[in-house]
């Protein structure tokens, strides 16, 4: 079961990340005026509830420190970059860190997901 989740885990953090794309690809329909930018919070909200469930997958399935610590680093890096918009008016500078911590947590997405799956994936060596 323990192997299933950690399996789990890592497809759901590589699917996180691709959703980054989406997430980026909504902010420019707001940004280039075919939408509003209702659909990009709406998403992001949605990818911010995932980013907790990864916390309690990582816990659940590879129990490593490092993998919780990566679980835990994306909800808090996830958290700050969401809290960073609210500063677009006081602080224009701070806020324009929005998209690049976007960037950096679909970075530890990919890594947290590569990490358990090529672990997964090892060949025993020969006895």
């Amino acid at each position: 079961m323990r192997e299933r989740i950690t399996t789990v885990y890592g497809i759901l953090a590589m699917l996180w990340a691709l959703a980054v794309v989406v997430q980026v690809f909504l902010a420019g329909l707001g940004i280039f005026g075919a939408t509003s930018f209702d659909a990009h919070k709406s998403f992001g909200a949605i990818l911010h509830g995932i980013t907790a469930l990864l916390v309690i997958l990582a816990i659940a399935g590879p129990r490593t420190g490092r993998d919780i610590g990566m679980a835990v680093g994306l909800l808090i890096l996830v958290t700050i970059q969401i809290a960073l918009v609210g500063s677009r008016d006081s602080a224009p500078g701070l806020a324009a860190l929005h998209p690049v911590l976007a960037l950096a947590a679909m970075g530890l997405a990919v890594h947290m997901g590569m990490h358990v799956l090529r672990g997964g994936r090892r060949v025993p060596a020969p006895t």
